[in-house]
């Protein structure tokens, strides 16, 4: 071969392997997922199963994901720490939209990111449901008799919450407020925090995911959940609107975000990834074992839920701050 065909054929070969390098599929290695919470909450448990089936998804090459939590600021720090990383899909967040959402409002002008700006809802396999839970020592059997209990003890009732800017803090303010309670919010860095202060009555009450409960039952009641509707996973415990307050009737579904740039491949491989992980039996069954849904949302129907709830939650939250 002459010199003129090797230099000829070396640089096809450069140039193939370089278009091949180029067109390499997502992911090219394990998938990171951001939880902003201490583990063993709502959102890390999803995250959690979620991550142990990614691998069997078609579209996810055979490659794992794991979980990193970053707890503080009601979620902000995983957040934020995410816009850090490149864009390119291999390092992702799963949070409640809610949650979410809750957090930027309550910063205001402050705001370290907006979420329709920065980040990029590529779908969502279940969702949070908040509940009013006490200790059962607690003499309250339903939402009524604790209401009454609190009014007529004339003290300021201390509650814990998963983080001070979350979901579930914002429903609890919405729930004391409503009725004239006197109270002091405690907020922890996660749900499984929170509800260990309620075991240990550090706290009279708790607002916090339904599923914390499970494990628990002995040592936690919960009195009430938000929503339009039960959960279906606690289809035995009344609602708040059929208790007789209204205006907590908004539920989070837990998404998967990565930040804005991704690339479009990612955005089709993420999502195609999430609507088979919620179909998994194994999944479901994770789920259903911890009192939590497992169902598919892809990221449009998403995205128009959390433009939703930010018009929801928006002047809730505002008038919150403004009473603090």
């Amino acid at each position: 071969m002459t010199f003129a065909k090797k230099l000829a054929t070396a640089v096809a070969v450069s140039a193939m392997l370089a278009s091949t390098a180029a067109l390499a599929d997502y992911p090219e290695k394990p998938v990171k997922i951001m939880v902003g919470f201490s583990a063993g909450g709502g959102t890390d448990t999803t995250a959690r199963g979620f991550a142990s089936y990614m691998h069997e998804a078609p579209s996810m090459n055979g490659l794992p994901a794991y979980i990193v939590n970053l707890p503080g600021a009601s979620g902000q720090k995983a957040a934020k720490a995410v816009l850090d990383e490149d864009t390119d899909g291999h390092t992702l967040y799963m949070i409640n939209i809610g949650t979410f959402i809750a957090g930027e409002l309550a910063k205001g002008d402050e705001r370290p990111y907006h979420i329709p700006d920065d980040f990029v809802n590529l779908g969502c396999a279940s969702q949070l449901v908040t509940s009013l839970q006490v200790h059962s020592s607690n003499p309250a059997s339903n939402m009524e008799e604790f209401i009454a209990n609190a009014k007529a003890s004339g003290k300021e009732i201390t509650w814990g919450t998963s983080g001070a800017a979350t979901m579930h803090a914002t429903i609890g303010h919405i729930f004391f407020d409503t009725h004239g309670i006197p109270h002091k919010k405690v907020p922890f860095k996660g749900g499984s925090k929170a509800r260990a202060a309620l075991v240990s009555q550090s706290v009279e009450a708790v607002f916090g995911g339904v599923n914390t409960v499970v494990g628990f039952e002995e040592d936690i009641r919960a009195l009430a959940s938000a929503g339009a509707e039960r959960d279906p996973m606690a289809p035995d415990l009344a609602t708040f609107s059929e208790q007789g307050t209204s205006g907590i009737d908004f539920t989070g579904l837990m998404c998967l975000f990565g930040p804005t740039g991704i690339s479009d491949e990612v955005k089709e491989d993420v999502g195609a990834a999430i609507a088979h992980i919620a179909a998994v039996e194994g999944y479901q069954k994770y789920m259903a074992g911890n009192d939590l849904a497992s169902f598919y949302t892809d990221s449009a129907t998403a995205t128009a839920a959390q433009d939703t709830m930010f018009e929801v939650m928006g002047p809730v939250v505002k008038e919150i701050i403004a009473n603090q």
